[in-house]
């Protein structure tokens, strides 16, 4: 009988000490905080911006190689003298150079651009996990909460747990009151890296 209350009373200690939960979700703060929806919309802009420049570039592979198809043509005209075929073969050799070199440029292009981004994401992310972990520190301290976790490692949870919406309202009065009070700046300059020296369209 005593081994039967004792269990009882460790029971109750454990839930005594069970600690007030709160849960964030993540992904509804990355849509409703300001802060983030204005880096997630820079980035947007760079990524539009490497896809036009990488468009520029591929227009110009076009163009190479319908002339490499021009020369090739030329070469094949049973009228050329020798004289004339060396001269072609070469133009053609001279050209499908160049288009070697700018298939290479414009995949370092691609990986640098695409590498850019990578990183503007991932420093995007870590700050505004941060963000997160402070304004819900503020959060669990004004509501007498102990344990905040990441409402997607939960199987189940009750609504009543939920305080993600007052986190993100937390962060956005927060960056509100720390924004800058004078006209907004110029956008940033999107993520894209300079041309490589004599990335131009070859002249026909």
């Amino acid at each position: 009988m005593k081994s039967f209350f004792a269990l009882l009373l460790a029971s109750a200690s454990v839930y005594a000490a069970a600690p007030n939960v709160g849960l964030v979700d993540p992904q509804e703060v990355f849509v409703k905080y300001a802060k983030a929806v204005e880096l997630q919309a820079e980035l947007a802009k760079s990524r539009d911006a490497a896809r036009a420049a990488i468009g520029e570039r591929e227009k110009a592979l076009m163009q190479l190689q319908t002339e490499l198809q021009g020369i090739d043509k030329r070469g094949q005209d049973p009228m050329l003298s020798e004289n004339g075929k060396k001269t072609v073969a070469a133009e053609f050799q001279q050209k499908n150079a160049t288009f070697q070199q700018r298939l290479s440029e414009r995949q370092n292009f691609i990986n640098e651009a695409q590498g850019a981004i990578q990183q503007r994401l991932g420093e995007m992310n870590k700050q505004i996990i941060a963000d997160i972990r402070t304004a819900s520190e503020k959060v669990a301290k004004a509501k007498g909460i102990q344990l905040v976790l990441n409402k997607a490692e939960a199987f189940f949870s009750d609504a009543s747990l939920d305080v993600t919406e007052d986190v993100i309202k937390e962060l956005n009065v927060t960056y509100k009151a720390t924004a800058p009070v004078t006209a907004p700046a110029a956008p940033a300059a999107p993520v894209v890296p300079a041309p490589a020296a004599g990335d131009k369209p070859a002249a026909k």
